[in-house]
């Protein structure tokens, strides 16, 4: 069944009103909102570099002596916002990608020139793959659902929200997918 017309249940299964709202439009489907490749030039590479190297610790995916992670970065530029360059990285092969390639770090950063800031990072459990960048925004800037691979039919999904300074995560769900490819949205209890 082709992905356009794959219908996302939101299931009602939990008692916190909020957390169904929240999943109930999520969609991985929309074309306009699709990340495009971004080159990044060498200046800003390099200093997304160090600053991975910095972060090791606190992203905790790599040991502080394994550097070679980051020959493999891929970049992409997110259409989020109207006024901003926000781009994602992901983590190529290595340390900070799962043994099947499926889940890995992720920074989110907002570049300004060559200087730039971290929005999103693993320390605030911003890992795994991009699920999906959604139609509502919050201080001019979309939301975001990331995913986790768990299962040939099971992902955990992770939603995130811009709140002026920086992403936070402020639902989780269980996305599955059976074996006609019928595929649902479950909300997981706040907390």
């Amino acid at each position: 069944m082709p992905s356009a017309v794959i219908l996302l249940s939101v299931y009602l299964l939990i008692s916190s009103p909020a957390q169904a709202d929240l999943w109930q439009n999520v969609t991985d489907h929309d074309p306009m909102l699709r990340p495009k490749a971004y080159t990044p030039s060498q200046a800003q590479l390099v200093g997304v570099k160090k600053a991975l190297a910095a972060r090791v610790r606190l992203d905790r995916w790599c040991a502080k002596d394994d550097r070679e992670w980051t020959d493999n970065l891929e970049f992409l530029e997110l259409p989020v916002s109207m006024t901003e360059k926000i781009v994602l990285i992901e983590a190529g092969p290595g340390c900070a990608r799962g043994a099947q390639g499926a889940n890995g770090a992720m920074w989110l950063i907002r570049f300004q020139a060559d200087k730039f800031s971290f929005l999103a990072t693993p320390q605030q459990q911003f890992n795994g793959w991009l699920y999906s960048i959604q139609q509502t925004t919050s201080h001019g800037i979309r939301d975001l659902v990331v995913g986790w691979h768990m299962s040939a039919g099971q992902n955990d999904l992770s939603y995130f929200r811009f709140d002026g300074k920086s992403y936070q995560r402020i639902g989780t769900a269980t996305h599955l997918t059976d074996e006609d490819g019928a595929e649902k949205i479950i909300p997981k209890p706040a907390g």
